[in-house]
């Protein structure tokens, strides 16, 4: 698989997986602009800077959208 397809993917598993926890585990309503499309927006980098390889995007995009949910569902 090319690596903007594999990012493609995981970028639509955490915006799916981010929605369904804060909509059926939290049962709290959420920022959906802000917190779901945040993998949307790094997909987004991806293209625009090419640095690095689809593992390091990956990563990153796994790291901070977890990072965010994990601030917004407790703090």
């Amino acid at each position: 698989m090319k690596e903007p397809v594999k990012l493609a993917i995981v970028t639509a598993v955490l915006m799916m997986a981010v929605t369904i926890f804060f909509k059926n585990i939290m049962h709290e309503p959420q920022d959906v602009v802000s917190l779901s499309s945040i993998p949307f927006y790094l997909y987004v980098g991806y293209f625009i800077w090419k640095c690095g390889g689809a593992k390091l995007w990956i990563g990153i995009t796994l790291f901070i959208t977890l990072a965010m949910t994990i601030l917004y569902a407790f703090f």
